[in-house]
Formats: structure tokens, sequence, C-alpha cells
């Protein structure tokens, strides 16, 4: 098992920033097959082999996965493109 955390600070309204994270969701829906849901300010995803989710507040948001045996060959690729893609909608 690997572990990715990461965290970023912010300025968005939580409506705008939620907004953003669902169109990462979405993106990484049609790549990965990849299922989300949020539950108040905390987005839960999963797929056979990972999960993990992404809490946000007024200042920043926390982004945990975990990823099984089949993915932890890579997970610094994977790390690197989750760290890419919130640069880029953040």
């Amino acid at each position: 098992m690997a572990l990715i955390h990461t965290t970023r600070d912010h300025n968005l309204p939580i409506s705008v920033l939620k907004q953003k994270i669902d169109n990462i969701a979405a993106e990484l829906a049609t790549e990965y097959q990849l299922t989300s849901e949020w539950e108040d300010n905390c987005l839960f995803f999963r797929r056979k082999g990972a999960s993990g989710s992404i809490e946000i507040d007024a200042q920043s948001l926390e982004l945990n996965l975990t990823l099984g045996a089949l993915f932890k060959v890579a997970k610094n690729d994977i790390e690197s493109k989750i760290n890419k893609m919130l640069d880029t909608h953040l």
C-alpha cells in the first residue's frame, strides 16, 4: 500500500472551490473510472485499487489517497499528476 498526502492553501469561496474540484473529479472519472461523492465539505473518491478524499475549508484543502498494490509502483507518477492538476485548476 502507498499513501499520497498533499495540501494547498486557497483564497476561493467554498462553492467555487467545490466546482473546481468537481471539474478535476470529472476529468479523473473519465480517465480512471473514478467515482466520487460529497459529504459536506469532503469529497470521497474511489476505484478498484485506490481510494481517498479531498477535504476543504475556508483556507485550505487536504488530499489523501491510498493506493493498493496495483498502483503502488506508479505512486510518484500519480502524485506528480495530482499536483499538476491542483496547480492548473486552482
